[in-house]
């Protein structure tokens, strides 16, 4: 079955303190589904829990750039990353059902 558009963003990222994502979470996730974000999970590596990996899906790679674009700053400062974000944006293919 041919997919409908869709788009998989995932950003990973170490953190010094998952303590931030989490204050990230609660003044932005509204924020972000508010702006197009279908969904979004936030999970940490098993073995080591300041390794974060986000996984969110946008109707489009624009609508992804457009959502957190009042907000990206201040996201960014309470995250306090310890490493540079690998950012990937993915198309949906294929799909089951």
């Amino acid at each position: 079955m041919e997919a409908q558009m869709s788009v998989l963003v995932t950003m990973r990222v170490k953190v010094h303190d998952f303590e931030g994502t989490k204050q990230a979470v609660a003044k932005y996730g509204d924020a972000m589904l508010k702006a197009g974000c279908h969904w979004y999970k936030v999970y940490q590596r098993d073995g080591d829990d300041k390794e974060v990996l986000w996984l969110m899906e946008f109707d489009s790679h624009e609508a992804f750039e457009k959502s957190g674009s009042e907000f990206e700053e201040d996201f960014v400062s309470l995250i306090n990353p310890a490493s540079d974000w690998d950012d990937a944006v993915w198309k949906l293919s294929l799909r089951s059902d």
